[in-house]
């Protein structure tokens, strides 16, 4: 269906229209008359009265996304406005370098719901989440082409897979424009990361943990630290480069250890003050001993992807904690983090609190951390905040 013609409506039950008022972007099923039978919708309320303007699926429970709060369209001008008010904000925080990386738009943070793109020194990696937004592409491509180029982009990836086989859609990984080699090199402080933009997790690089690494590499100068779950060791070499005296990082891919190791030697770092630690992270962690490191992180993946998930995630996320209190010294460091959306703050907390007490030992709170501005939520969609983490003093 054409962004410039007028969408269907679809109307909410009587005594719904809050939802609206209260400007968040999600409405579920069970606030429509009927299933939705378009992409792209006109939400009215009972009486008829349109309101806002979204993407819709039938076979999503999160029926409708709203984009505008208003009777307009989904056209060019909204997506360029969208996506020039996303760059003002990366370029007022200073993280347009263009050798760098950053989150250039994050859904419904940005007000373009489902939608992210993430910059790599000269390419853009997207990521296509609902079947609306697959709808409008032949409306925000040729935008996000003229966008990209704009800032020095010139290779455009696409690496859609979060959410997309709850719209009835396909996951994608292409390459859309441009040539691309192999792995392209992106900097991060002081720090050279190698980055496999069609084959490495998410995007590529863990972009949300930026300035936690940043920080890290200030703390560890002649300490022992641990990175645990460590994918491409991001935060180890952080940590190398800030002079630690050794460094060990843990995940289960041997894929991802092979370029930490690549990468530790490429920032010129001495492979012996890093160790590799191949493994399931339980198991290995179980075999350390006790307070053998100075600083430790502990940075699992989604361990709750759904609701009804998150009793089975606290327990997986305290016995990791655990494990990692255990690893800690007495006097030194440890971050705790959990990137399960369904996982509240408070919930989390009491994960970590668990943790220590069955690891018996006691902690100060030096810090409430999250998510960097590039990846900033909605004051209306508090689900938008997804990464909570926790800076401890072990005692």
């Amino acid at each position: 269906m054409s962004a410039h013609k007028p969408y269907p409506i679809i109307r909410l039950k009587p005594g719904k229209e809050a939802l609206l008022g209260k400007l968040h972007p999600w409405i579920y099923s069970g606030a429509l008359e009927t299933k939705p039978e378009s992409r792209l919708v006109r939400i009215a309320d009972h009486s008829g009265n349109v309101l806002a303007t979204g993407t819709a699926s039938a076979l999503n429970t999160l029926s409708v996304r709203v984009f505008r709060h208003e009777d307009a369209p989904l056209d060019e001008t909204f997506f360029l406005d969208r996506f020039e008010a996303a760059l003002r904000l990366r370029m007022d925080l200073g993280l347009m370098d263009p050798e760098g990386a950053c989150r250039l738009i994050f859904g419904e943070g940005d007000l373009v719901p489902g939608f992210v793109v993430d910059r790599y020194a000269h390419a853009l990696v997207i990521q296509v989440g609902t079947a609306g937004l697959e709808a409008l592409r032949e409306v925000w491509w040729p935008v996000l082409l003229a966008f990209g180029k704009q800032i020095g982009c010139t290779v455009f990836v696409e690496r859609s897979q979060a959410g997309r086989k709850e719209e009835g859609l396909e996951v994608v990984n292409r390459l859309l424009k441009g040539s691309l080699a192999g792995p392209i090199t992106i900097k991060e402080g002081r720090a050279k990361f190698t980055v496999d933009l069609l084959k490495g997790q998410k995007t590529g690089l863990f972009l949300d943990q930026r300035e936690h690494r940043l920080a890290l590499g200030g703390l560890s100068k002649d300490c022992s630290v641990l990175n645990t779950f460590g994918y491409t060791g991001g935060f180890s070499i952080q940590a190398g480069l800030g002079g630690a005296a050794r460094v060990a990082t843990l995940d289960t891919s041997a894929a991802a250890l092979d370029q930490c190791e690549k990468d530790w030697d490429a920032n010129g770092l001495d492979p012996a003050r890093h160790t590799r630690m191949e493994g399931d992270a339980f198991d290995l962690m179980r075999e350390l001993g006790a307070e053998s490191f100075d600083r430790v992180i502990v940075d699992p993946p989604a361990f709750a992807k759904q609701r009804k998930d998150v009793e089975k995630a606290f327990k997986a996320y305290k016995d990791v904690f655990r494990l990692g209190a255990r690893a800690t010294a007495r006097g030194g460091l440890l971050w705790c983090f959990s990137c399960s959306q369904h996982l509240d703050r408070i919930r989390f907390q009491e994960a970590v609190w668990t943790a220590m007490l069955e690891a018996g030992r006691e902690a100060q709170v030096l810090g409430h951390l999250g998510q960097p501005p590039d990846h900033p939520y909605a004051l209306n969609h508090p689900e938008g905040f997804y990464l909570k983490g926790l800076w401890l003093r072990v005692l």
